[in-house]
């Protein structure tokens, strides 16, 4: 019977597998350092899937705020330049939560609870091309530049994504983070990391090191650089297509670390409190408003101050509500 149910489980993820919050790691995810015993099987499946009631807010891990789990795996500071990235990668029970895909785009949000996940405000709004269309499910073509609301309280709080695809579904994911401000010095920003690994380096002269498909690479390090160098242990490794993509990683990386080190945004056209709350009850059997769908990528009704465009490739629609 069980070996029944990992059958059926496998089967439906291969249809409905998608894309979870990779940086910061998400409560209960299989990259957080403070998960104890297995992961959530289920991050990288929309609300409603596999028989299972909608958890409510953050796949219902709220709970584990206050205890050794709910650690803070991330500090912002208030107004600085910040990104998260998507990973659609299986994690520890790959029978339960297989490889996903981003369905070619949808629409997210992200945004912050402050109490503890009574609410939820707005950061930021995706409108369209979310997940990028031209990335994978691999988290370093998947990483989103977002500014930390400069009015946002210092402490820690929760930080949460949100995802509507065209198939009509509903994805949540949240990640405990500290947010430094208040008039004191603000704390270096924290990059993500991703499955490709890139190691600090203090060291100017010294290569930047990635690991990609089983082979170790090496870029100039803070250059531009026009080539990278690759090893490859595998025969079966094509060494100048990795290369390539090595190449690719490591201009994004330079490009990155120019944004976190853009300056603090010191005020805020609209208050904290005063932005709307996130769109969270969409798309599941329960919830109060359903989306468009088929050709159509969600317009968020409320997306809040700070809103980014998609591609234009599919039409925008509110949902009915």
């Amino acid at each position: 019977m069980h070996a029944k149910v990992l059958s059926t489980l496998a089967l439906v993820g291969i249809a409905q597998a998608h894309m979870h919050l990779h940086f910061p790691p998400t409560l209960k995810g299989d990259n957080n350092p403070n998960t104890v015993g297995n992961a959530d099987p289920f991050l990288n499946y929309p609300y409603g899937c596999c028989g299972q009631k909608a958890p409510g807010p953050c796949k219902g891990h709220l709970g584990l705020l206050g205890t050794p789990e709910g650690k803070p795996v991330a500090s912002w500071a208030a107004g600085q330049k910040a990104n998260f990235t998507l990973s659609g990668a299986a994690i520890k029970t790959p029978q339960f939560n297989p490889a996903g895909g981003t369905h070619y785009g949808g629409s997210c949000q992200v945004g912050f609870s402050v109490d503890k996940g009574k609410t939820f405000k707005v950061a930021t709004t995706w409108q369209g091309n979310c997940p990028l269309r031209k990335g994978s499910n691999d988290p370093s073509t998947q990483v989103f530049d977002f500014t930390v609301p400069a009015d946002i309280p210092a402490g820690d709080v929760v930080f949460a994504w949100t995802w509507v695809n065209r198939e009509k579904e509903f994805n949540m994911n949240c990640a405990a983070v500290t947010i430094t401000g208040g008039g004191k010095a603000p704390s270096p920003p924290t990059t993500p990391p991703s499955n490709s690994n890139p190691n600090s380096n203090p060291n100017p002269n010294q290569p930047s090191q990635y690991t990609l498909k089983g082979c170790q690479c090496a870029c100039p390090s803070k250059s531009w650089t026009a080539a990278c160098t690759c090893k490859c242990d595998s025969p079966a490794a094509k060494r100048h297509l990795v290369e390539r993509e090595a190449l690719a990683l490591h201009r994004r990386t330079l490009h990155n670390e120019a944004k976190l080190n853009a300056p603090i945004r010191r005020a805020e056209v609209m208050a904290f409190n005063s932005r709307p709350n996130m769109l969270l009850e969409i798309d599941y059997s329960t919830a109060k408003c359903q989306s468009v769908g088929k050709s159509v990528e969600l317009e968020f009704p409320n997306p809040g101050p700070d809103v980014i465009k998609g591609d234009g490739e599919y039409k925008l629609a509110k949902p009915q509500c």
